[in-house]
């Protein structure tokens, strides 16, 4: 049905009513006279009451146009999303209120004005793009930019727009929705932040397992090392040649050995308990491994202050703040050389000297090179997660975000600026403490010799061959095994035979925790001394909780060993 049929059909409606009401009221129809006057007087009549309905009903059809109106116009300004009209130019011939406030503008001063006003000069290639696939595909088009509000910020959005064709009463126009999504770009970069975590996570875990195979084999080398360096040196006079060479072989050996133990501190995961500490000896641990990770050609100077500077923290996360920002910088200065300056001091601040942090004593951390300096466009960017002028698979962006996280979380606080003379100043504050680092006193005159009968437990021939010896110069009686089933069974046998078992802990068939735990089942009270290279299955509190009576890591001297079995038999 057309719309002259439904207007036709509204005018015959309206005249059934017109006369229907002329009835009611009682006028005469034309049929009951005959005078033409007369039915020319009815005509008007009921053609005055049909103009007084048809009245009402453009009234009625005028509110109802009114609150459609209303309703169209709060749909239009007050939907969560910006809508603008584009003709094919790109200017704007409307706009609605949300798209004003999007941009912090006058809706007034939206229109008649290029859209492309408003794109971030970094997008225009984008917006371009985005408007010619639309004129050339008549397909709805997406694309994601950042538009510039009044005070100069960016605010990143999605624009899908469509096409309105020509119509008899309008030209061809463009409908963009122009969507704010910031908040899920915040919630992606979010995301992307807690896949590398998990990924940098799983990185390190691999990286931990590795260092801890690597330590285990490799404290064991120096544990067969240094015990056969001991037994020489007992049988060497003071006289002999060999002395000093067998001195610094054991001094290096132990060198070796805390590298390693450094090593594997600095590669473990923190539990975040903050102890005090001497800033000092932290950094000087960190420098020991420092030094074999930066190029020979960039020196490393030092400067620190005679007395200890305690802070409350963990030797981790400062040494993974050292290792990151000594790590950067040796990176800017590893095509032309340079210098490195690790300085620790303290500063007292006053009130309102720094934000966030409150007046008081300071530990100062400062590490200074004379590198290429940072870009001032990119100055106040450093901290940003994922932010790197590296190459892309040469650096994540997140070094210098963990070490700002770090301070933050020690309350302290860090800066970074160029150097006048060249290179890059970081000036890292932490609040100090009063408190010393607890030390465990060992007794002077300590004996380590006996008569107990021993159980060596190791599956390396050469450190049990070692042991038998070194523990028989301090008269103990020594039964050696490389073998645990073996040994778990020539302890069955009689139970209480021997004084003290001590045990290796990874060997094949039983690890010394499970040889451990059936000994302990057969005589709960044999003391047992578990050594280990390195474990991931088991620490010293682990032990502690089994019922194991000591914990040591190799390498250990035997002289250590010989002193613990004392120990343990003066106990009982």
């Amino acid at each position: 049905m057309n719309k002259k049929e439904t207007i036709q059909e509204k005018f015959n409606e309206l005249r059934s009513q017109a006369e229907a009401l002329m009835m009611e009221k009682g006028v005469v129809t034309p049929s009951a006279v005959d005078h033409d006057p007369l039915e020319l007087i009815h005509e008007l009549q009921t053609f005055q009451v049909e103009l007084e309905l048809q009245n009402e009903e453009l009234h009625r059809s005028q509110q109802e146009l009114m609150e459609f109106k209303v309703r169209y116009t709060e749909l239009f300004d007050f939907t969560p999303v910006g809508y603008v009209c584009l003709d094919k130019k790109g200017v704007i011939r409307n706009a609605n209120l949300t798209m004003a406030d999007m941009l912090s503008l006058e809706r007034s001063l939206l229109i008649d004005q290029p859209l492309s006003g408003y794109v971030h000069f970094e997008d225009q290639d984008i917006y371009y793009r985005h408007l010619k696939d639309l004129a050339e595909s008549k397909m709805r088009q997406i694309c994601e930019l950042g538009m510039t509000r009044s005070d100069g910020t960016i605010v990143d959005v999605q624009l899908e727009s469509t096409v309105f064709p020509h119509q008899s009463w309008r030209s061809e126009q463009y409908r963009t929705v122009i969507i704010d999504i910031r908040g899920r770009k915040k919630l992606e970069k979010e995301r992307e932040a807690l896949r590398i975590r998990l990924h940098q996570s799983h990185k390190m875990e691999s990286i931990r397992t590795i260092a801890g195979g690597i330590a285990h084999d490799f404290n064991n080398i120096l544990f067969i090392i240094t015990g056969n360096v001991d037994l020489a040196l007992q049988e060497t006079r003071d006289w002999h040649p060999v002395l000093p060479k067998l001195e610094r072989i054991k001094t290096a050996a132990m060198r070796a050995a805390g590298i390693v133990k450094l090593l594997l501190s600095f590669s473990q995961t923190s539990d975040e308990k903050k102890f005090p500490m001497d800033v000092i000896s932290v950094v000087k641990d960190a420098l020991i491994l420092l030094r074999a990770s930066i190029p020979t050609t960039i020196d490393i100077h030092t400067k620190f202050p005679d007395k200890a500077v305690m802070i409350l923290s963990d030797k981790i996360q400062i040494g993974q703040i050292l290792m990151n920002l000594c790590t950067n910088a040796s990176q800017a200065m590893e095509e032309t050389g340079g210098f490195l300056e690790i300085g620790v001091g303290t500063r007292f601040l006053p009130e309102g000297a720094a934000d966030e942090c409150p007046a008081g004593n300071y530990a100062e951390i400062t590490v200074k090179d004379n590198g290429p300096g940072i870009d001032y466009d990119i100055l106040d960017r450093i901290f940003d997660p994922y932010f790197t002028t590296r190459e892309i698979g040469k650096g994540s962006g997140l070094g210098l975000a963990v070490v700002y996280t770090i301070v933050k979380n020690h309350k302290g606080t860090i800066t970074i600026q160029n150097r006048p003379e060249g290179g890059v100043l970081v000036t890292i504050l932490f609040p100090m403490v009063d408190q010393k680092p607890e030390k465990k006193i060992e007794p002077m005159d300590e004996s380590c010799h006996g008569t107990e009968r021993i159980l060596f437990v190791d599956d390396e021939e050469n450190i049990t061959a070692m042991a038998l010896e070194s523990l028989k110069m301090f008269d103990y009686r020594v039964e050696a095994m490389t073998d645990p089933e073996d040994a778990l069974a020539v302890f069955t046998l009689n139970p209480g035979y021997f004084d003290v078992v001590i045990t290796d802990m990874t060997m094949p068939k039983m690890t010394g925790a499970q040889l451990a735990e059936k000994l302990i089942n057969i005589r709960p009270d044999i003391p047992i001394v578990l050594c280990t290279g390195h474990s991931s299955l088991i620490d010293e509190e682990k032990a502690r909780q089994m019922g194991i009576a000591a914990y040591m890591m190799k390498p250990v001297s035997m002289l250590k060993i010989a002193k613990t079995i004392r120990k343990l038999m003066d106990q009982k």
